[in-house]
C-alpha cells in the first residue's frame, strides 16, 4: 500500500513539471478503492490529517466504492506511516487490533486518479478528443486558495473558454468550461482541484398550438376584469418573457427582467410559451372565464423573469440555471417588499430525467427557498451565508414532461419509467406533475373513431414521475401535487397525437393569435403558483413553508388514482403506497379547499420556529429540544361518536439548507442542513413515554439505524414518509381512539450542521408551519369546541 502511494506522488509530480509553474498544485488526488460492497471505506477518516475527500462513487455491478481524496504532498509521510502503524503495531500490547484498522483495513488499492472518475452522469464519459461544455465543482482545498481564480489561469494557458459566472455554495463552487476532456485533465495538477465533473443543464421549451378565438371575446373579458392592488402578492413567471401588453395581462402586470445576456425583457419573435404560463398563473384556465359575463376580480398580480432565450437560442452556449435563478431572485427583490411565488415550468431537457441527485441547479433552489443571500460580485453569484427565514421564496417547479418520442398506449408504465426532470428534484420546492379530466375527444367528424388516452381523474400522458427512485434511499417524494395537464389523442389504429380541444385555453404572444392552449407539466405548474398567489392574497401572514404544505395538505387522490393503491391487506403495502406517491404525489388541490374548510372538516394550521440544537458540556453538536402541541380535539364529541371512523391528515412543511457536493451523502456530508419529523403520542403512552422513544427515533435514524419501536399501522405510510422535506401522512381509526391522541411532536434530526459541529449554525433557528385536520364519516360540528381550545405549543428541552 505504501508503494502504490509513493508511486501515485511520483507520477503526480512528473505529470506538474509538465505544466506553468505557476499554476503547479500542491498534491494530487488518489482514488481509494475498497475490497467490496460489504468493506465500506471510513470516509470521514479520508477526509482528515490534510487530505481532502471530494467525492464517492458507489458501487456498481462491476466496481466496489471508491471515494477520490486530494492530498498534499506534505501530507504522504503521515499517511505513510499511519499504513505502516496498521501493518506493525496494535492498539495495544496483546490486544491483537491493529493500528489505524478503521481508516485501512477496508482498503484495497490505492492509485493516482484520472479525469474520468469524476464523472457524475449515468453515461458514458464523454469522447476526450471532443470540446464540450462541462459543469466544473471546484473545491476550496483552503481558505488562501482561490480555485475559481486557479481556473482562469489554467484557461489562459490552455485557452479554454469559461464563462464569467460562477456560483457559490458553502462546499463547493461550480464554473462552466469550455473544454476537451484530454485537455481538463490538467487540472489535476492544479489547485483548480474538480470535486465533480457534471453535464450543463439545457432546458427544454413547449410551445402550444396555434388557436384563433373571436376578438370580441377577448375584448369583452379585458373589459370584465378589475386588477389587483399595486402591493397585491404577485406570480413571478420565471421563462423566456412575457408579453406585457397582452389586453388580458396588461392591466396585472407589473415589471419584466431579463437575466439572458443581450436580450430584452420581452419575448424573442414566436417564443410564446413564457406568455402561456402567465395567463394561467393569472386566470387557470381561460375557456370558462371567457365562456362567462361576471365581473373578474384578480387578487395578485404578475412579474416576469427571462431566463430563457426563446426556441431561437443557438444552443452553442450552456445555460447556467443555478445562477439564472439568483440573478432572477437578485433582480425582482431588490427595492421590494411584496409577497411573491416563483413559478418556473423549465426543466433540463435530457431524457432519461434526473434520478434525485442534487445539481447546481436544484441545489440554487433549495438555498434560495430557505433564504440564503444572494451576493453579486464581480465574479458571479454567491450563495453563502446563514439562511434568513425572513426573506424564504416559494418556488413552484414542473416536474418534466414525456416527449412524443416516449408515448406509449401504456401511459402509466410510461410515466414510471421516465424520471423526473432536472431541477424538480428540490427538496425545497413544490413540485407539480400534470393529472387530467380532459376524457372528451373532438366531435368534428374527422376524428370519429377517436377516443383520449387517460381516463378521468388519471395521471396526464406527459407527466414524469419519480418511482424509479422508490429504492434509493434520501430522495425526496416527487411529485407533491397534480394539476391538469391535459391528455392525448388515440386514433382507430392506435395512433397518438395531441388535439387542442384536450388542452388549456390560455394567452398567446404569437402573432395574429391572443389566445393559444398549453398542456403538460408546464400548464398544471402554472396553475399551482395561481394557487399559491391566491393563499398568500388570502392569508398575508403565511410563510413560504406554510402556504407549499397547505397546497399539499389540501390535495386529493382522484377515484381514478384510488383505485390504483393497494388493498390494506395486501402485502408489502407501505412500499406500494409509497411507489404510487412517487406518481400521483398528494393528488389534486382545488381552490376550494385550498381556501377554506367546513365544518366537517378543519385544518389547523400552527406556524413556529425554535433552536433544536445546542452544545453538550464538551461542546459537542447535540439535539437540545422538540416542540409538542397539543392537538385540540374535542373528546367528549369523538369519544361520543365512539366507532365511527375518522381521519386526522398530517403535514409537515420546512426548508432545508442544501450541500450539494458528492461526498457519500451520509453524516458529515448530509445533503440536508437538518431534519424534522412528527409524530403522534398513542393511546397506551404517557407524555416522559413519548419524548423517550422521539429521543431514541432521532438517534437511531441519525445512525442509520432501524429504530427499535415499531409503526402505528394505522398511519398510510409510516416511516416512508420522511424522505424530503415536506412530510405529509394520513391516520385512520376510530373516534375513541383518536380523542387519546391528543400531542404531536416535531423533533429534529441531525444533517451537515450538527454532523460539521458548525458553530455559525448552532443557534440558528428552525421554522416550520405544521397543519392537522379531522374529518369524520359522520356529519358533526368539531369547528366551534377546536376554536376555543387552541393552546400556544409547549417547547422541550432535551
Amino acid at each position: 500500500m505504501t508503494a502504490d502511494l509513493h508511486s501515485a506522488e511520483e507520477i503526480a509530480r512528473h505529470a506538474q513539471a509538465t505544466v506553468a509553474e505557476e499554476v503547479r498544485g500542491d498534491g494530487f488526488v488518489l482514488t481509494v478503492v475498497s475490497w467490496s460492497d460489504e468493506h465500506r471505506l471510513a470516509l470521514e477518516r479520508l477526509d482528515a490529517r490534510g487530505a481532502k475527500l471530494l467525492s464517492v462513487l458507489p458501487p456498481t455491478e462491476e466496481l466496489p466504492q471508491r471515494a477520490l481524496v486530494w492530498l498534499p504532498f506534505s501530507a504522504v509521510d503521515t499517511f505513510v506511516r499511519l499504513f505502516e502503524q496498521f501493518a506493525t503495531e496494535e492498539t495495544r500490547a496483546g490486544s491483537g487490533k491493529p493500528k489505524n484498522e478503521a481508516l485501512v483495513a477496508n482498503i484495497e488499492e490505492l492509485r493516482l486518479s484520472v479525469l474520468r472518475e469524476f464523472w457524475q452522469e449515468d453515461e458514458p464519459f464523454p469522447d476526450p478528443d471532443e470540446p464540450r461544455w462541462w459543469e466544473v465543482w471546484l473545491v476550496q482545498l483552503d481558505k488562501s486558495q482561490e480555485p475559481v481564480g486557479e481556473l482562469r489561469h489554467t484557461a489562459a494557458e490552455f485557452g479554454w473558454r469559461v464563462l464569467d459566472e460562477t456560483l457559490a455554495f458553502p462546499y463547493r463552487t461550480v464554473a462552466l468550461v469550455h473544454a476537451p476532456a484530454n485537455e481538463l485533465g490538467v487540472l489535476l495538477t492544479t489547485n483548480a482541484i474538480p470535486g465533480e465533473l457534471r453535464r450543463p443543464g439545457f432546458a427544454e421549451q413547449l410551445f402550444g398550438l396555434d388557436r384563433t378565438f373571436q376578438g370580441e371575446l377577448v375584448a369583452d373579458l379585458a373589459d370584465r376584469i378589475e386588477p389587483a392592488e399595486t402591493d397585491a402578492p404577485a406570480v413571478c413567471v420565471l421563462d423566456c418573457g412575457t408579453q406585457a401588453d397582452h389586453p388580458l395581462l396588461m392591466k396585472s402586470f407589473d415589471a419584466a427582467y431579463t437575466v439572458v445576456k443581450g436580450t430584452t425583457a420581452a419575448p424573442a419573435p414566436g417564443a410564446s410559451h413564457g406568455t402561456e404560463m402567465a395567463g394561467l398563473a393569472l386566470y387557470g384556465d381561460l375557456e370558462p372565464v371567457l365562456m362567462g359575463s361576471q365581473p373578474i376580480r384578480l387578487i395578485h398580480r404578475l412579474e416576469s423573469v427571462k431566463i430563457l432565450r426563446g426556441h431561437h437560442d443557438d444552443g452553442t452556449e450552456p445555460k447556467f440555471y443555478g445562477k439564472l435563478m439568483a440573478d432572477a431572485a437578485s433582480e425582482v427583490e431588490i427595492g421590494q417588499t411584496r409577497r411573491r411565488v416563483y413559478s418556473m415550468a423549465v426543466t433540463s431537457g435530457e431524457q432519461k430525467g434526473s434520478d434525485g441527485r442534487p445539481t447546481s441547479w436544484s441545489a440554487a433552489i433549495d438555498a434560495l427557498a430557505i433564504g440564503t443571500d444572494v451576493q453579486p460580485s464581480d465574479k458571479g453569484i454567491g450563495l453563502l451565508g446563514q439562511p434568513d427565514p425572513q426573506v424564504a421564496r416559494l418556488f413552484v417547479v414542473s416536474a418534466g414532461n414525456l416527449t412524443a418520442a416516449d408515448w406509449h398506449i401504456d401511459h402509466l408504465a410510461a410515466s414510471d419509467t421516465r424520471q423526473i426532470s432536472d431541477p424538480a428534484q428540490a427538496w425545497n420546492a413544490l413540485t407539480v406533475g400534470a393529472y387530467t379530466e380532459r376524457t372528451a375527444p373532438p366531435a368534428d367528424s374527422a376524428f370519429a373513431g377517436y377516443r383520449t388516452l387517460a381516463p378521468m381523474g388519471e395521471l396526464s400522458p406527459f407527466s414524469r414521475t419519480s418511482v424509479l427512485w422508490s429504492e434509493r434511499k434520501g430522495r425526496p417524494i416527487k411529485p407533491d401535487i397534480v394539476l391538469e395537464g391535459g391528455n392525448l389523442l388515440v386514433g382507430p389504429g392506435g395512433e397518438l397525437d395531441n388535439h387542442e380541444v384536450v388542452e388549456l385555453v390560455t394567452t398567446s404572444a404569437k402573432p395574429f393569435s391572443l389566445l393559444t392552449t398549453a398542456n403538460a407539466t408546464s400548464a398544471a405548474t402554472s396553475q399551482a403558483a395561481r394557487l399559491g398567489a391566491l393563499v398568500i392574497g388570502r392569508y398575508p401572514s403565511l410563510t413560504p413553508e406554510a402556504v407549499r404544505g397547505l397546497l399539499v395538505h389540501a390535495a386529493e387522490w382522484t377515484p381514478a388514482m384510488h383505485a390504483q393503491f393497494p388493498a390494506p391487506r395486501t402485502r408489502a403495502i407501505k412500499a406500494a403506497r409509497h411507489k404510487l406517491l412517487r406518481r400521483y404525489g398528494w393528488g389534486v388541490p382545488t381552490e376550494e379547499r385550498v381556501l377554506a374548510s367546513a365544518e366537517s372538516d378543519v385544518t389547523m394550521i400552527v406556524e413556529d420556529q425554535f433552536r433544536p440544537f445546542g452544545r453538550s458540556a464538551k461542546g459537542a453538536f447535540s439535539m437540545r429540544a422538540m416542540r409538542l402541541h397539543t392537538l385540540p380535539w374535542p373528546s367528549d364529541q369523538l369519544q361520543d361518536l365512539f366507532d365511527a371512523r375518522v381521519r386526522m391528515r398530517v403535514t409537515l412543511s420546512y426548508f432545508i439548507e442544501p450541500n450539494p457536493s458528492n461526498r457519500g451523502w451520509q453524516g458529515k456530508y448530509a445533503y440536508t442542513s437538518h431534519g424534522l419529523r412528527f409524530d403522534v403520542i398513542r393511546p397506551t403512552e404517557s407524555l416522559a413515554q413519548f419524548e423517550e422513544r422521539l429521543s431514541n427515533e432521532a438517534e437511531a435514524e441519525e445512525r442509520g439505524v432501524r429504530p427499535t419501536s415499531s409503526t402505528d399501522d394505522r398511519w398510510f405510510l409510516g416511516r416512508a414518509r420522511n424522505a424530503g422535506s415536506l412530510h405529509a401522512d394520513m391516520w385512520e381509526g376510530n373516534a375513541a381512539a383518536l380523542a387519546q391522541c391528543g400531542v404531536i411532536a416535531v423533533y429534529p434530526v441531525g444533517g451537515w450542521w450538527k454532523q460539521n459541529n458548525r458553530r455559525d449554525r448552532v443557534d440558528l433557528p428552525v421554522r416550520y408551519a405544521l397543519l392537522v385536520s379531522v374529518v369524520s364519516e359522520i356529519p358533526t360540528d368539531i369547528y366551534t369546541p377546536i376554536a376555543s381550545k387552541i393552546e400556544i405549543p409547549v417547547q422541550v428541552e432535551i
